[in-house]
């Protein structure tokens, strides 16, 4: 019953959205609670909780349904993804099978640029996958044809390995299949999955590389600062009506305003808190920025930027996918980069009720082994997120998010969780990167806090 239920939910949210980044109203029983007076006057306690490190609500959606599906999903005779490596082989000894015309062959490589030297092996995942969308889950089939023989039942919400986009046999409309590789206990095998069955996903790190190569001539071209206003610490930017976020999709909140001119009467736009600038010149109230994001200048009221934190070496850059929902983290090198990890993650959910992992460049400005945060519409502590990294507002990557339990009427820790199903999947989360806790923790105790960045990409 409570599988049938968590299933139909995600599904109803997958089909809200053809595209991760797109907004889309909260599926029904799923909505987290809008924002309202309540919460805007909550805002003023938050600004004053740093110390003890108290958030917003981290969760878009209730993590109590992420923990059902994760619960539903799992068995003892699970399958999963294979890593790079057996893909790899896989591949070199695939053949085309007479009932199909293979139209793609999924051989994504590293960039030469790029290399490879993994320190975190938690799970494996292939750099192309194909996420599984299928309401019911999927079987995996013999032949790209509806009549084959079943290789295996694979969860919904789970991931394979691509290795082929073929021509087989119509079904539901389409003659489109996915030839996949999974792991079933200690045997790798192989089988067709229809098109209507799960999305390709795959990490994208031309496009990784090319954000922190960009990042890195701005660094070497001069020290960056970055916007500091967290929880509106240095005053509330002025706002226009009692929207939540501007045009751009950019919070007010955590923000500072950007002034087309050295004036506060001037038209102006938000820049988050975190966000990289170059400073260009000051005048007696203003900082003349360049938006390294937006690609503008702008007039920025010196209070809103701290000239003593800088950013002046890139050691080490975190990439967020939110479009693929993964990301990878890298060390930078004199002659490349050295990737040290590549996993999945989920990013904030955008719409009314909620707010999306916003694009562009920021600086890793603290971390933090645990932060807790609100149940929605109280200044009732509900739970705690561990090993996080800030990086924009109240904004972190951080571990699986944990709901405190009651016991004779008192707070009580459940201890950590490491995974969720929905990981890697849709957007669910706050504003936040959600991650598995073991990779958080890994980032946490390894990236360069003084000389790092997280860069949000599309």
């Amino acid at each position: 019953m409570y599988r049938k239920i968590t299933i139909v939910l995600m599904i109803i949210l997958i089909a809200a959205t053809s595209s991760c980044g797109l907004r889309r109203d909260a599926p029904p029983g799923e909505a987290p609670n809008p924002r309202n007076q309540t919460e805007l006057q909550r805002e003023d306690m938050l600004a004053k909780s740093d110390q003890e490190a108290v958030e917003e609500n981290i969760n878009g959606y209730n993590i109590e349904d992420d923990l059902r599906i994760t619960q539903t999903t799992q068995d003892d005779d699970r399958i999963s993804c294979i890593d790079q490596e057996q893909r790899a082989e896989i591949l070199n000894n695939i053949g085309s099978k007479p009932m199909n015309t293979v139209l793609e062959e999924y051989d994504s490589t590293l960039p030469e640029a790029i290399i490879d030297t993994l320190q975190y092996h938690q799970y494996n995942i292939s750099y192309d996958y194909l996420l599984i969308t299928a309401e019911d889950g999927a079987k995996i089939r013999e032949n790209p044809k509806p009549d084959t023989n079943f290789v295996a039942h694979i969860e919904t919400l789970e991931k394979m390995s691509l290795l082929q986009r073929v021509e087989g046999e119509e079904l539901e409309g389409s003659n489109i299949w996915y030839r996949v590789a999974f792991e079933n206990g200690n045997e790798v095998k192989e089988g067709y999955l229809h098109s209507t069955e799960g999305t390709p996903r795959n990490f994208r790190f031309d496009r990784m590389q090319d954000a922190i190569n960009e990042l890195r001539q701005q660094v070497a071209e001069g020290e960056l600062h970055f916007i500091s206003n967290y929880k509106n610490e240095n005053g509330a930017p002025p706002q226009e009506g009692d929207a939540a976020v501007d045009e751009y999709g950019y919070r007010v909140y955590h923000s500072a305003p950007a002034y087309n001119e050295a004036n506060t009467e001037s038209e102006y736009r938000y820049i988050p808190d975190g966000m990289l600038v170059r400073i260009l010149e000051e005048t007696e109230d203003f900082y003349r920025v360049n938006a390294l994001t937006f690609g503008e200048d702008y007039y920025i009221p010196k209070q809103y930027i701290d000239t003593n934190v800088t950013l002046s070496q890139l050691n080490h850059v975190i990439v967020v996918d939110r479009d693929q929902q993964n990301q990878a983290s890298f060390e930078v090198g004199e002659d490349g980069l050295n990737l040290v990890s590549y996993t999945l993650s989920t990013t904030g959910t955008p719409g009314n009720f909620s707010f999306e992992t916003t694009l562009g460049s920021y600086k890793a400005i603290v971390k933090r082994d645990r932060f807790q945060y609100l149940e929605s519409g109280t200044q009732n502590i509900a739970g705690y997120a561990p090993f996080a990294i800030r990086f924009t507002g109240g904004a972190y990557i951080h571990g699986v998010p944990v709901a405190y339990e009651e016991e004779d009427g008192q707070q009580v820790d459940p201890g950590l969780i490491e995974y969720l199903h929905t990981i890697g999947t849709f957007p669910r989360s706050n504003m936040c990167v959600r991650n598995f806790t073991s990779h958080a923790e890994f980032l946490y105790n390894w990236i360069d806090i003084e000389n790092g960045a997280v860069i949000v990409i599309e």
